[in-house]
């Protein structure tokens, strides 16, 4: 073989491969629109969340009744 096939195979073909999916892993970051930093104003309207809506104080449909919850766990749950 001669050098230009050595420098060929063990270094242009793996630096390709490596460019490659440095290209593929970043291109998201890239073109991706601007993330929210901490310290930046907050341009977006305000959003309530909850796994449990019907642990939010919503309302009950009509001709139900609220029962207490006989769930039990947690940090200071009884098993």
């Amino acid at each position: 073989m001669s050098i230009l096939e050595t420098t060929l195979v063990f270094a242009v073909i793996p630096l390709a491969i490596y460019g490659a999916f440095s290209l593929v892993t970043l291109r998201s970051k890239f073109a991706g629109r601007p993330r929210y930093r901490p310290g930046q104003a907050w341009e977006f309207p305000p959003t309530w969340w909850s796994a449990n809506p019907a642990g939010a104080g919503e309302p009950h449909a009509a001709g139900e009744t609220a029962s207490p919850s006989k769930a039990r766990g947690g940090a200071s749950g009884s098993w």
